[in-house]
């Protein structure tokens, strides 16, 4: 019986995947047809507004594609990674058994990415959504490369039920404006056939802050991976690939703060923290995407007015960047005529019954530290 060596089933795949999609983070209509997830939260880790393929001042998921197309799992992320070496994680449950939890047992890659999100021996770690269990662990990072672009380095590591999966450096790849103003991209490539590919000119979706945003958009470039199924099932047991689910993070570049932009989306919200405290599971809905699944459209949108106790008003602002401002936000449709902005003829009559006694006193007390519109 023949059987194809490991090297020989990298170049017969690899081969494949270069002759059907160009991997260079433009994501094709040939491949990338319906999202499987789309951005809900305005980002905190700084908004994209460079235009360039190459250089971002911000970082972004806004929308999340996972296309199982011949043999390849494709990844695409419409977004952008700040050039700073933030770094995209990228966790993908694809079979039996995995990491709910990541252990501290995990191989070193990156720097030691996956021992700084894992259990330190407290019992702590990186907590997926329940029943989502991380078979396959992927992280890249971008920065300048001699004044013209981009280069960034990708690692990937296997997960194993009990740790002590395999890890290695998956490549290095550039992305690069010429002197002609022509995009040049040279994915990285890994021995056993992943390409990734980074094209950063991606500035719509959503804007900064901490509340509820959408990420639906025209735009078609970010990240794009490929991966050989073949690479998940590295004891080539023929895994079905029927259940394919993937989570991915933007984090800092030293792998240990979350930011607010996770695929699937935390539906407002800050960044969410440290990375080994983080539990995805107690946070509403999926943060993670489907092979098979259309996205959750985005949420409704509701803007008021805003307003302060100094007299300002802001409108067509959401509850959350109205909070968050140290504002009164007054209801969605409304504008500034409902905030109170006049004077007080007698401002010490807190409770309003045309007397100024204790019981005005006590109801100061009593909401004492709330926001007044």
């Amino acid at each position: 019986m023949s059987r194809f060596s490991p090297a020989l089933l990298t170049l017969a795949i690899t081969g494949v995947c270069s002759a059907q999609a160009l991997i260079d983070g433009t994501l094709s209509d040939e491949i990338y047809q319906t999202p499987n997830a789309v951005q809900n939260t305005s980002t905190s880790f700084g908004n994209n507004t460079l235009e360039d393929a190459a250089y971002a001042n911000g970082s972004e998921l806004d929308i999340g594609f996972a296309v199982i197309d011949q043999g390849i799992l494709h990844i695409g992320l419409v977004g952008s990674l700040e050039s700073n070496w933030n770094k995209l994680d990228v966790f993908i449950d694809c079979r039996e058994g995995g990491q709910q939890r990541i252990l501290g047992i995990n191989p070193d890659v990156d720097y030691n990415a996956l021992g700084v999100m894992g259990d330190d021996g407290s019992g702590n770690g990186l907590r997926f959504d329940p029943g989502f269990e991380a078979d396959y662990y992927l992280t890249v990072g971008c920065n300048n490369h001699e004044d013209m672009g981009i280069i960034y380095w990708a690692s990937g590591a296997q997960l194993k039920t009990n740790g002590d999966g395999t890890g290695m450096s998956l490549g290095f790849g550039t992305t690069i404006v010429n002197a002609k103003g022509e995009v040049e991209v040279t994915p990285s490539l890994s021995d056993d056939g992943i390409q990734l590919a980074i094209n950063n000119s991606a500035v719509g979706g959503v804007g900064g802050g901490t509340g509820l945003d959408c990420g639906d958009s025209l735009e078609q470039t970010g990240i794009e991976i490929a991966i050989p199924l073949w690479v998940l099932d590295w004891d080539f047991e023929g895994i079905p690939f029927d259940d394919v689910r993937i989570t991915a993070m933007i984090n800092s570049s030293g792998h240990d703060l979350v930011s607010n932009q996770l695929v699937g989306g935390i539906m407002g919200g800050g960044n969410l923290g440290y990375v080994r405290d983080v539990d995805l599971g107690l946070i509403p809905g999926d943060q993670f995407m489907k092979v098979g699944v259309a996205a959750t459209p985005c949420p409704e949108i509701l803007l008021g007015a805003c307003c302060f106790a100094n007299g300002e008003c802001w409108e067509t602002m959401q509850q959350q960047l109205c909070f968050d401002a140290r504002g009164h936000w007054m209801d969605d449709g409304t504008t500034c005529d409902d905030c109170n902005l006049g004077g007080d003829d007698c401002p010490t009559d807190a409770n309003g019954d045309d007397v100024i006694d204790v019981n005005d006193l006590l109801k100061v007390i009593s909401e004492f530290g709330n926001v007044c519109p």
